[in-house]
């Protein structure tokens, strides 16, 4: 959650001005966002992580606090790097970030496991977003081409130079307030609504019986998570440059996301809800049986998530962050009152984990209704913006 907010809402309009000064300022901002809540963070670990220790009843935070910090940062510098990999199309490089994240946490994993402990696990995030890092800088056959690609640049004096980018910094700021002041809100709420139906069962009705849940999500949860973090970044590049140069087709290109995102999440779809129930005794053993039941009542969320998360990045680049904020705290309460009602009413967590399903699925109906009317509307501003152009030349 850390990590999301940290850039403070600013990775989120790298893609969206025209102009790559104002995209380099923005970077810039989000860069200073990181480590100011890095430094808050780091001091509040410091001072206050024995207690939160303590009050959750995790002993591991007491003795590895400083992880926090350094998840939250390495997290949010992936953020800021991968939107202007995003905006540059630079396809190539966000293969090897991907890549490069997950043999680094895997890496971890391995080479601390015989120190025992939970070291490898709690730095395993923080390791794999390093090495993403690194997978995401240019190769030498890149660089080479950047550098012969570069315009050169006129000769100016630094106390100018660094007047005017300050100068460029502040306006850009200014110009997108409301990144800062709704993004990071609507970033907020959307991992608190991705968590709270572990949150709310746990509470409901004891950790040891979301057993099955936990490991559910994390089988299906994290292919769905990777997939669509995969087509959302060609969503922030193509239909990126689309937003940028305003002259329509955003529904069009919207579509073609949309009809292949729909045939591949409900075809996966079907095959879990035939295969889980036959294969999960075999993979997890006979006790992890009920973890089938609860996959297939999952399924028809993660499928809907699948389709709609990725094209829910087409409302920060038109700047409909109040549409996404809204969607997200109506998200959240829908799914809150769906589990807390069949919870107080003794359905159990499987009919708990049915009405959040259900509840999910509609809301991400909701979202895919919201970014087509949002593309249509500026496929309009475009052309009107067209004509009025025509008219007066």
């Amino acid at each position: 959650m850390g990590g999301a907010v940290a850039p403070l809402g600013y990775d989120r309009a790298v893609v969206v001005p025209r102009g790559e000064t104002s995209a380099r300022a923005l970077v810039t901002l989000a860069l200073g966002g990181v480590v100011v809540v890095g430094l808050a963070a780091t001091v509040a670990a410091w001072c206050w992580g024995p207690a939160l220790a303590r009050l959750t009843g995790a002993p591991v935070l007491a003795d590895f606090w400083w992880v926090c910090p350094v998840t939250i940062v390495v997290v949010a510098l992936q953020r800021v790097v991968t939107s202007w990999l995003a905006r540059r199309r630079d396809y190539r490089a966000l293969a090897r970030r991907t890549a490069w994240q997950g043999l680094g946490q895997v890496a971890c994993n391995l080479a601390l496991a015989p120190l025992g402990g939970p070291l490898g696990l709690v730095l395993g995030v923080a390791a794999g977003r390093s090495a993403s890092l690194v997978g995401s800088f240019p190769g030498r056959r890149d660089r080479s081409r950047l550098r012969h690609s570069g315009a050169r640049r006129q000769p100016v004096a630094r106390g100018v130079a660094r007047t005017r980018r300050l100068l460029v910094v502040c306006s850009v700021s200014v110009r997108y307030r409301r990144f800062p002041l709704v993004t990071t809100w609507s970033s907020l709420v959307n991992v608190a609504g991705q968590q709270a139906l572990l949150v709310l069962l746990a509470s409901l009705h004891g950790a040891p019986a979301i057993g099955a849940l936990a490991l559910t999500m994390r089988v299906l949860g994290a292919p769905v998570g990777m997939v669509a973090d995969a087509v959302g970044l060609q969503v922030e590049g193509q239909i990126g440059a689309l937003a940028r140069a305003r002259r329509g087709g955003l529904s069009r290109s919207v579509t073609r996301f949309l009809v292949p995102l729909a045939g591949v999440a409900s075809t996966g779809g079907v095959l879990c809800v035939v295969l889980a129930p036959p294969s999960f005794p075999v993979l997890f053993g006979d006790a992890w049986g009920e973890s089938a039941s609860t996959a297939v009542a999952v399924v028809p969320a993660l499928v809907a998530q699948m389709i709609a998360s990725p094209l829910s990045r087409v409302l920060p680049m038109l700047e409909r962050q109040a549409t996404q904020l809204g969607w997200d705290v109506a998200r959240l309460v829908a799914t809150t009152v769906a589990v807390v009602g069949t919870g107080t009413t003794g359905a159990g967590v499987l009919g708990s984990v049915v009405a959040w399903s259900a509840a999910s699925v509609v809301s991400y109906g909701a979202l895919l209704v919201l970014v087509l009317h949002a593309a249509r509307r500026a496929d309009r501003l475009a052309v009107g913006g067209r004509s009025t152009a025509s008219v007066h030349g």
